[in-house]
């Protein structure tokens, strides 16, 4: 205890020997080292929020909100409210306790005809199912990995007694896809036929797609008959495209092997038949007997003649017995039938779209070419690309200076930057490296006084032994006290020199040292 009272009185007689800087300089740093303690240990046990729910309505927010109070759980409120932050810990446990209590969606699917409702009419039915089979649509369509949250809208008239006043049945679909989702037309025409055959009466043509931005996804989709030239010119164009951008990309990327990164850039120009072509042909060889039947008939006798009619004889009719024999008869049938085939050749060419009619690339080497620089670059690209000659693809490569000071700007932003940021570390570092200086400095200081009194005291038990019995100076009154005490001080050490040598040479070197 004897030891840490010296220490505070040690460092009671320097705090006032510090001058008025000194003093803030030493209040400043213990502050801020105390902060940044406080801070560390703050953050430090506060435990980590992550989101419960994102994108939430007020109607659900508020009901989630509520369980969370009833079951006394931390939590904060993000994005005006659409966002719920819990502890990371609870989340998911939380989740699963919110799921059986809080219907997040609002949707009421056909889970509502599990209780029985007294008193309710046909019309109420009927309202009850639209609305359950509407949620089941809607639950099905957000499975959908592009798609974060649907709506569905069916509109279902009522039954007419005949047939020509009876009026279609219609629907709409309002999609909100997750970010840096695109639905393609085969997903949106899969989503009007999955309305259209679970909806009774609704055709393909009267299920509206759009999303929360407005654009209508099932335009020119529903049309069964005809051809959508808009569509299909808009995918020719993507195709092309894609084609001259791969194309691009893949020379680029072996001249940049040779040259160095954004030291070429490549174009391409890509003309493309999207016509179908169809050719069919027959070819008729020479006629080759297939078969032959040949059918003979021969008879030999007497013959006889008819009666004549006894009416006219010029009247045809049935005759009457023979008049008699006429002599003898002969009779001879020879019948040839032959089939011949004939060979035959079909041929059918059908072309598909797409064909690639000519190809233009035009490539920018960052400095200047030599002809036999040039002349290499231009061959290694016309057969990396293809490029057909016959057919009039053009190449050309030229070599000039690039204009770079967009980029050396952006270096030098991103350079100043680094340099910023580093010159704040190093700020933060020289005030907690001071902090800890000040801190050594004031321990230090306390230690050395501490045992510079210990030397001293040791270095006068000799003279006090000695001049225990020597009679006690008289001071003048009229001496001021700090003289009286130097006076005293500087008659202590002339006795000691005088004494003890020996002794007094160690106090002085001491004194030196701790100068």
């Amino acid at each position: 205890m004897g030891f840490w009272k010296q220490l505070k009185e040690q460092f009671k007689k320097m705090w006032t020997k510090f001058a008025t800087w000194q003093k803030a300089t030493v209040i400043g740093a213990a502050s801020l080292t105390l902060i940044g303690i406080i801070i560390f240990i703050v953050v430090a046990n506060k435990p980590a929020m992550e989101p419960l729910y994102t994108n939430l309505e007020p109607k659900d927010a508020s009901a989630i909100a509520t369980k969370l109070k009833e079951q006394k759980v931390d939590y904060r409120l993000g994005d005006e409210g659409g966002t719920i932050f819990v502890p990371a810990d609870q989340k998911y446990q939380l989740r699963l306790d919110m799921a059986e209590e809080v219907n997040l969606s609002g949707v009421v699917g056909f889970e509502s005809f599990n209780e029985t409702r007294f008193g309710e009419t046909d019309t109420d039915k009927r309202v009850r199912f639209l609305v359950s089979l509407q949620g089941e649509l809607t639950r099905t369509i957000e499975q959908l990995d592009e798609v974060e949250e649907s709506r569905v809208h069916i509109a279902l008239p009522a039954p007419s007694l005949f047939i020509q006043e009876q009026e279609e049945s219609t629907a709409s679909v309002l999609l909100r896809l997750k970010p840096y989702a695109k639905l393609k037309p085969n997903q949106v025409k899969s989503i009007m036929a999955f309305i259209s055959h679970s909806v009774e009466g609704l055709k393909k043509e009267n299920v509206t797609v759009m999303d929360v931005n407005g654009n209508l996804l099932s335009e020119g989709l529903a049309e069964d008959e005809g051809i959508d030239f808009a569509r299909i010119s808009t995918t020719q164009l993507a195709l092309k495209q894609e084609y001259e951008e791969d194309l691009a990309r893949s020379v680029q990327s072996m001249l940049e092997k040779m040259r160095g990164h954004g030291k070429a850039v490549v174009r391409a120009n890509v003309d493309m038949d999207f016509d179908k072509y169809e050719s069919h042909k027959e070819t008729y060889g020479e006629s080759v007997l297939a078969n032959e039947h040949i059918k003979e008939e021969r008879s030999k006798g007497m013959g006889t003649q008819s009666g004549g009619n006894p009416a006219d004889t010029n009247m045809g009719g049935p005759s009457y017995g023979s008049v008699g024999n006429t002599g003898e008869s002969e009779y001879e049938l020879t019948d040839r039938t032959r089939n011949y085939d004939v060979s035959k050749t079909v041929e059918s060419e059908v072309r598909a779209p797409g064909k690639i009619e000519k190809i233009s690339l035009s490539v920018l080497v960052d400095g200047e070419l030599t002809p036999q620089e040039q002349e290499k670059i231009t061959e290694a690209v016309s057969s990396a690309a293809g490029i057909d000659l016959t057919r009039g693809d053009q190449v050309s490569v030229v070599g000039m200076a690039f204009n770079t000071e967009y980029y050396d700007g952006m270096k030098q932003a991103m350079e100043d930057s680094q340099r910023a940021q580093a010159r704040q570390r190093y700020i933060q570092m020289g005030i907690a490296g001071l902090v800890l200086l000040l801190l050594i400095a004031a321990v230090v200081y306390l230690l050395r006084k501490k045992r510079k009194e210990e030397t001293d005291t040791g270095a006068f038990v000799g003279y006090t032994e000695t001049a225990a019995s020597q009679p006690e100076f008289e001071f003048n009154t009229s001496m001021s006290p700090e003289f009286a005490e130097k006076k005293a001080m500087r008659d202590q050490v002339e006795k000691l020199t005088q004494s003890n040598p020996e002794e007094a040479a160690k106090v002085v070197k001491t004194w030196l040292i701790e100068e």
